[in-house]
């Protein structure tokens, strides 16, 4: 006898018709809300590390601009320092040879002022004098002409002015109530003329017009 044909007997699988059940409910409602929940977590996740992101990179340019502005003032202030340290070394350092160029005359006037002091002319004998002359007036003339060395380079002095003018002496940028004097006679001498002319011809215009 012939073999049965098995498949013919076998009943038909029946199609599933609930396409949820079909594929597992991959497409319920439930499952596509947890998929858009997560979708929106990650969005959400992915916007907090790109605004961190942002706020890094910005905290970043900030500490930058400002580490270049502070190193900007750092070098600036350094240098007006700076210069301003080279300034007060030179100045000091004139200041300094001015002081020992005044040390020195003070040291030259105390010197000729010992020798001048122990002439004593007021006690030479009458029958001497001539001798004692030829000793004494070199040494005068030796401490005069220092003496007018001393303050003709004196004004060359920055720092002091007491090598300007001599004992004695007036310096002539001076006022005096003299000097004021003879100003205020010099601009009354200058403008006299002149206001005698405008009050004269005031004078005139007056009588013309009356």
């Amino acid at each position: 006898m012939p073999a049965l044909d098995t498949r013919s007997q076998q009943p038909y699988r029946q199609m599933e018709l609930n396409p949820h059940a079909a594929d597992g409910e991959m497409h319920s409602p439930e499952r596509v809300r947890e998929q858009v929940e997560k979708l929106r977590m990650q969005a959400e996740l992915y916007e907090q590390q790109r605004l961190q992101s942002e706020s890094q990179s910005r905290v970043l340019e900030q500490s930058t601009m400002r580490k270049a502005h502070f190193n900007a003032d750092l070098n600036e202030l350094g240098q007006k320092i700076h210069n301003s340290v080279r300034r007060i070394e030179r100045e000091l350092e004139s200041m300094s040879n001015e002081q020992q160029e005044l040390e020195h005359v003070c040291e030259c006037f105390k010197s000729h002022l010992k020798v001048l002091s122990a002439l004593q002319p007021q006690m030479w004998p009458p029958e001497g004098v001539s001798e004692r002359l030829r000793d004494a007036v070199p040494k005068l003339d030796r401490a005069e002409n220092d003496f007018e060395e001393a303050y003709a380079m004196g004004k060359k002095y920055r720092h002091t002015d007491v090598m300007l003018t001599k004992p004695g002496e007036v310096r002539e940028d001076k006022l005096t109530w003299r000097k004021l004097k003879e100003e205020m006679a010099k601009g009354l001498a200058f403008h006299l003329p002149l206001f005698l002319l405008i009050l004269i011809s005031w004078a005139a215009y007056i009588l013309i017009t009356n």
